[in-house]
């Protein structure tokens, strides 16, 4: 493992020949690590901000999906699958339990990982996800059709172009900087087209419903007030379906808590981490 500036990056080997890279920051830190899932759509460097006010208090591990950023592609993919990376991840790392947060497509995974693998789990915090990927709604219905031109632009746009209609219209007219540096990052490492419609179809035919009741991890689900593109209500449904969840919505953000409100969402996601 090669040290890279404050934190330390790596990869793991897989037995198909494939690779998933890795990162930890706060290795200082002790207790129980936090393991972060992405979403669709950037790279691990684009948890920026909002992990490293994480990292303050906990060992933060991420790392990238399949066909993202640094980690190589795979045949298929679902969220069971990517569950399953998650963990490898864990195994490499030989961390037996950890603290766990997934927003959307990670939501999914984390999902999985909670019901597949409830040993691993300390605590689980699901953020701007549904049971199912497809949520058939005429809000959602006319997002998905935006967001599904996105795949149509030039390969070195399609990334881009998806993180950028997935924040808010508050927060491109309220942090322009913030918008151009985000979009900076993504471009920086992009996926390839195929790749990102492997994870978008797993997020799609994703459908946990029927075994939510098998989570007993102490679970807090987490939704944007401005969230155009999921909602408020299946994040709500979602935590009605687990045993004891808590809900609740951050304020100012829409569907990406962690680039839109990173260090609120951080405060909160701490909180419930260590408590």
């Amino acid at each position: 493992m090669a040290s890279a500036g404050r934190y330390e990056a790596g990869g793991i080997t897989l037995s198909d020949g494939g690779r998933i890279a890795y990162q930890i920051h706060g290795q200082q830190n002790g207790g129980t690590p936090v393991l972060l899932i992405r979403p669709l759509g950037g790279s691990m460097a684009l948890w920026g901000p909002f992990r490293d006010a994480l990292s303050e208090g906990s060992r933060v591990v991420s790392f990238d999906h399949r066909g993202a950023g640094s980690s190589s592609a795979a045949k298929w993919v679902s969220t069971q699958s990517l569950a399953c990376d998650s963990v490898r991840v864990l195994d490499h790392l030989d961390v037996s339990r950890a603290n766990v947060f997934g927003i959307s497509l990670g939501g999914m995974i984390a999902t999985w990982l909670a019901i597949l693998t409830p040993q691993r789990v300390a605590k689980l915090c699901i953020a701007s996800a549904a049971a199912c990927g497809l949520e058939l709604s005429r809000t959602g219905l006319r997002r998905g059709f935006a967001l599904g031109a996105c795949f149509a632009r030039k390969r070195e746009d399609v990334e881009a172009t998806l993180v950028d209609r997935i924040l808010s219209r508050a927060f491109h007219e309220g942090s322009p900087d913030q918008v151009r540096r985000i979009e900076a990052t993504v471009r920086s490492t992009p996926a390839s087209r195929t790749a990102l419609l492997k994870l978008a179809l797993a997020g799609i035919l994703h459908d946990a419903s029927r075994e939510l009741h098998r989570i007993v991890t102490p679970t807090l689900v987490l939704a944007g007030q401005n969230d155009a593109l999921l909602g408020e209500q299946p994040p709500r449904i979602l935590s009605e379906s687990i045993t004891d969840a808590t809900f609740e919505i951050i304020a100012g953000s829409g569907h990406d808590l962690t680039l839109e409100q990173p260090l609120v969402t951080a405060a909160r996601v701490s909180r419930f981490f260590l408590s």
